[in-house]
């Protein structure tokens, strides 16, 4: 077993306990936060939580074939009951787990999705922990054009209406229209990109309650206080409102719970040796692209819009890169939903990506191809990812036996889906595991990840928030009063 310290706390790998007391502060210093071990503190880099597995290949002829199985065929816009969607995760979860991949990583190398390449040798973009580096940047000193003059405020961008939210802005933007953000993915769609702009709003809004209660601080020392009060509601919504509705409750309190004012974390797979897993960053979590709907409502005086259209222009659909339309102000409550509404529901976890995600805005260079499920299955192959099967045979998992790896909507129409096999013979017992978490998903009627994804999802995001010292997990376990999506969206309206 390998065993790592951190802040003087002990964990092992394979299956390990962690109680977290409260950090004093003592245990909150610079020296206490040193590591004292082969692994500590996870690095800036890519690693493996199945190191012994096999990768997994196939043709590309294969591949392709599949993805475009996996692509569902463009839809027109209605206002009637749609068969795929999935009332346990309402559509703002879709957008809020795009914000929180883009917290945790950034594999951003040229366009070359087929060369072999050991994850080892790739650098992660963001730091691999919830500590919201892609809003906040360096800081005030290291990314200032992220910040006021003040160096306390995040940058604001325009007011947008047509929504009930009068606060709502868009990104800040330079003369040519890009985002001012510390991470540009944070700017794809006008959804995430609304998410990035209620964190600016949150920060802001807490500064000015911290200079009114204490003026004479130091615009420093606000900010930290500001930047620690943020993060730390940031990584409770993580915990205790998106990951229940990801994997289901169940499957969170096996990985993480509180006992009185102490968390208590059990992780079987995960340890910081693995850094950003790809199994996690490659396969797993990039679940949420099956939640993506076909066309979003974002507010009572703009027409059904898909994500992306394939002809850009403002207005026409939700891309982002440019300055949004000034219309295009987001009702939350579509999206999130509280005591007197109900919101439109994410797609169901299944083997179907809506038409717009074939239409992908190329990278500068041109370089395609603009299938995501295409790009996703290549890049798979290119890390060496092992197939599904493999990986659920790791985990202790029965794996699904081929016939119950369907390809397609999960509508509830059987002419919907087909096995995998049908696709190719050659995915016979060996299946992408992006495409068998998806699979597994499908099959429940919680409309949540099964036991292979709920695991590598959760003990990923637990295991990076226990193996970073000034995580929430090193603190007394009080719920702050912003700890959910609505809480969010609440607090700066």
């Amino acid at each position: 077993m390998n065993k790592f310290t951190i802040a003087g706390i002990a964990f092992t790998s394979g299956l390990s306990t962690l109680a977290v007391a409260p950090m004093s502060s003592a245990l909150a210093s610079p020296l206490a936060q040193s590591t004292t071990s082969e692994c500590g503190v996870p690095s800036t880099s890519y690693g493996e939580m199945f190191p012994d597995l096999a990768g997994a290949s196939w043709a590309v002829d294969d591949l392709r074939a599949l993805s475009e199985a996996m692509i569902a065929p463009a839809d027109e816009p209605t206002s009637g009951v749609d068969p795929e969607d999935n009332r346990a995760i309402p559509a703002g979860y879709t957008y809020f787990g795009q914000f929180l991949d883009h917290d945790l990583t950034f594999d951003n190398r040229p366009d070359d999705l087929t060369t072999p390449t050991d994850p080892a040798t790739l650098t992660n973009g963001r730091t691999p922990q919830l500590d919201l580096d892609s809003l906040y940047g360096t800081g005030p000193d290291g990314s200032a054009q992220l910040y006021a003059s003040d160096h306390m405020h995040l940058l604001t961008g325009s007011i947008l209406t047509g929504g009930n939210d009068r606060g709502a802005r868009d990104l800040p933007r330079d003369a040519s229209g890009a985002a001012i953000i510390a991470d540009p993915r944070n700017d794809e769609n006008r959804i995430v990109a609304g998410i990035h702009s209620l964190f600016i709003r949150l920060h802001n809004k807490i500064v000015d309650r911290i200079v009114k209660r204490e003026p004479r601080l130091s615009s420093s020392v606000v900010f930290a206080r500001a930047r620690r009060e943020v993060t730390t509601a940031y990584q409770w919504m993580v915990v205790t409102d998106y990951l229940p509705r990801i994997v289901g409750q169940r499957n969170v309190d096996a990985v993480i719970r509180r006992r009185g004012n102490q968390w208590v974390t059990t992780l079987h797979q995960y340890t910081s040796c693995a850094a950003m897993p790809v199994e996690f960053s490659a396969a797993a979590y990039r679940f949420g692209h099956s939640q993506v709907r076909a066309f979003y409502r974002i507010n009572g005086s703009t027409d059904l819009l898909p994500v992306f259209s394939g002809t850009f222009e403002a207005g026409s659909d939700l891309t982002g890169f440019s300055a949004s339309p000034s219309t295009f102000g987001i009702d939350w409550n579509l999206f999130v939903p509280s005591r007197s509404n109900i919101a439109q529901a994410s797609y169901r976890i299944d083997t179907s990506l809506t038409h717009s995600l074939s239409l992908l805005p190329l990278p500068t260079t041109g370089v395609g191809p603009a299938n995501l499920a295409l790009r996703n299955l290549l890049r798979g192959q290119q890390l060496g990812l092992p197939s599904g099967q493999d990986v659920a045979r790791s985990l202790g998992v029965t794996p699904l036996p081929d016939d119950q790896i369907l390809i397609g909507a999960a509508t509830g129409d059987p002419t919907d889906r087909r096995p995998i096999t049908e696709i190719s013979p050659n995915f016979a017992g060996s299946t992408p595991l992006w495409v068998y978490v998806l699979a597994e998903a499908a099959q429940l009627p919680s409309g949540r990840l099964g036991p292979v994804g709920g695991r590598l999802v959760a003990e990923t995001v637990i295991g990076l928030l226990a193996s970073d010292p000034s995580s929430i997990l090193h603190r007394s376990a009080v719920r702050p009063s912003v700890s959910s999506l609505r809480n969010l969206i609440d607090a700066v309206r």
